[in-house]
């Protein structure tokens, strides 16, 4: 236990304010249930005639909502009651991954293993337009069309306006084009694999459109040669789902075959409830400049990963220019419970972003908070050093691991911008014979901002918090040359006991007891610019044991409390990866997550929740407010 509390070295103050997919989650097994059916009476892996997925809607709605959410999140009544994570069969990033004809398996043999039973006693049919219509759930109306119109343009010529493979170039080629409508090749192709034939191309005949289209292009397009193969008629004997009953009057003529024209209304009509609404917000120069005229402003909705673990995914992305006074709408947004939006613009090559608002239920539009962008510099003396904590680890023979925290703040009214080659930074400077160099942002710090050749600085009241660590030939001594490019208003060396440091600059600050660890600590005040701070360590730490070691490859969590900041430091290369949690360490040595940990779904809910206690009167104003800040901010880092 000591080994790991001392390897989570001064950790003094940590408090900061699913499985292989499947149509397995769906309803719990009946008193009744009976044994899966056996692979070999599957028949067909493919439809006998093309599915209906508005007929599936219906179908879905009685058989598999209540599992997994009317929208396929995984969210249904009945999720919470049974033994296993439902999946988000709803989600994009879900559907791509298998095809039809693996989900058929599924739903026709169940998996006792994944509480879903057998589906079997369904007509075959009925199987396979249930299942159009669960794959219809990961694609918008909205992104249909936009493959509809891509294909015509780009793949229509060979593989036809209908994409049965007769376009007029078909006859020249060596290969007949492939058939999309063909039920049998699209039963058993996943999105994935359609995804790469575009991207790569498909010899001898079909070139490679990754230069040529974009990612958001090319997975529209994989949204559209999937619908090439749904009957989008009108259902005749099977109504829809009685959510929905506000557009079937809509259904009772029959749409024609896939088109391009009609394809965007049919599939808007195959998902239920669809929430569509207003975003509006401002754009603010916080520098005091006009806004540029030619501004862009982007609008981007997340939804809920597909499992606790993933990320949120991004489901809209918009851009549209500003108003004159720096005011922006976006209408026509679906926004259904729990997507999260914020606005971004582009300045400068920074992005900078709004806070984020969630839909809820019933709301039809959404005030975002104003959205501060600010001019940008390179000068670097605008930067002020606040505090730099110096800790020396001694656990390795022959040398020792150096950890500096530098806290920093930017109370100017510009972003500075920090041009780095990804091997150092022009505001910190190492001793000459620092080696194996490396720099972490520090968890807890104010967001660092991505910027054109390194990172952006945005001005903030906070602070912000870089580590560089690195390592020092030690024997029984060592003088050490610490340069600093800024002036350092308070420097702080942190040693184990038995160390002994000497310098003309410092003053020994006494011994600190520090997770049942002791260190020596000492200070110096006002190192200038363009100066250095010297001084000679010797001797070695009392024992091994109270040694304290680190491992900046897992976390290094420097708790700074009683000197005005507490920092949590994660395993994270600099400013480009997401920031990871660190939880408390128990008397055991097990590592206690907090209760929401890092999973967005958890936080969206604990947000809704909130909103709702405060909304019925359970809980103060005051406290309200600052639960929600605290959410939000943790979220906001999973973005």
């Amino acid at each position: 236990m000591k080994i790991r509390i001392t390897t989570m070295l001064l950790f003094i103050f940590i408090f900061l304010s699913a499985c292989n997919f499947s149509l397995a989650e769906d309803i719990a097994p009946p008193p009744n249930y009976v044994a899966p059916t056996p692979a070999s009476t599957l028949g067909a892996l493919y439809p006998s005639s093309p599915p209906n997925p508005l007929r599936g809607a219906a179908i879905y709605a009685e058989k598999c909502a209540p599992c997994h959410g009317e929208k396929g999140l995984g969210n249904g009544p009945q999720a919470a009651g049974l033994p296993v994570p439902v999946a988000a069969i709803g989600l994009v990033d879900i559907s791509r991954q298998s095809s039809p004809a693996e989900w058929f398996t599924v739903v026709t043999q169940g998996r006792t293993d994944r509480s879903m039973p057998s589906f079997a006693s369904l007509p075959s049919q009925e199987r396979w337009d249930v299942l159009s219509y669960v794959f219809s759930l990961s694609a918008t109306a909205d992104e249909v069309a936009k493959g509809a119109l891509t294909y015509t343009a780009k793949c229509a010529a060979c593989h036809g306006l209908q994409g049965k493979g007769d376009g007029s170039q078909a006859a020249g080629l060596s290969l007949a084009p492939t058939n999309f409508t063909d039920q049998e090749y699209m039963a058993k192709t996943t999105g994935i694999g359609l995804y790469r034939a575009i991207s790569e191309g498909v010899a001898p005949n079909m070139p490679g459109f990754s230069t040529e289209l974009n990612e958001s292009d090319r997975v529209a397009l994989v949204a559209y040669l999937r619908s090439l193969t749904f009957d989008l008629s009108a259902p005749k004997a099977t109504p829809l789902p009685t959510s929905t009953t506000e557009t079937t009057s809509t259904l009772e003529a029959p749409l024609a075959t896939p088109d391009p024209q009609l394809l965007t209304p049919s599939l808007q009509l195959a998902t239920p409830s669809l929430a569509l609404g207003t975003v509006t917000g401002s754009v603010v120069n916080g520098t005091g400049n006009a806004i540029p005229v030619d501004l862009m402003v982007t609008l981007r909705g997340f939804d809920h990963g597909a499992d606790a673990s993933s990320a949120p995914v991004e489901v809209i992305n918009l851009s549209a220019p500003l108003a004159s006074d720096g005011s922006f709408s976006f209408e026509n947004v679906a926004m259904p419970k729990g997507r999260i939006f914020l606005a971004q613009v582009t300045h400068s090559g920074v992005p900078f972003q709004s806070d984020f608002v969630i839909a809820e239920v019933g709301k039809n539009a959404l005030a975002l908070p104003p959205l501060d962008f600010y001019e940008t510099t390179t000068d670097l003396t605008l930067l002020t050093l606040d505090q730099t904590h110096i800790v020396f680890d001694f656990s390795s023979a022959g040398d020792v691991q150096v950890n500096e925290i530098y806290v920093l703040t930017n109370l100017s009214n510009q972003a500075i911008v920090i041009l780095t080659d990804g091997q150092s930074l022009p505001f910190i400077a190492l001793p000459d014979n620092a080696l194996n160099v490396g720099f972490d942002v520090a968890q807890g710090s104010t967001a660092l901002l991505p910027a054109e050749g390194g990172f952006a600085i945005p001005p903030s009241t906070n602070q912000y918090g870089i580590v560089a660590f690195f390592t020092l030939p030690y024997g029984k001594k060592l003088e050490v040359t610490q340069p600093f490019k800024l002036t350092a208003g308070t420097v702080t060396l942190f040693v184990p006991e038995g160390v002994k440091v000497k310098g003309d600059q410092l003053t020994d600050a006494g011994v600190k007891l520090i997770q049942n660890a002791t260190f020596q600590t000492y200070t110096a005040t006002n190192v200038k610019a363009g100066g250095s701070l010297t001084f000679t360590i010797s001797g070695s730490p009392k024992t091994a044991a109270e040694s304290p070691s680190l491992d900046t490859k897992t976390s290094l969590i420097i708790g700074l409390g009683v000197f005005g900041l507490a920092l949590i430091l994660a395993g994270v290369y600099l400013f480009l990866r997401d920031r990871a949690r660190v939880g408390e360490e128990d008397d055991e040595g097990e590592v206690t997550e907090d209760a929401l940990g890092d999973d967005p779904i958890s936080l969206t809910d604990a947000i809704l929740a909130l909103d709702d206690q405060f909304k019925a009167g359970g809980i103060s104003e005051e406290g309200y407010r600052k639960r929600r800040a605290e959410l939000k901010a943790r979220l906001k880092e999973l973005l």
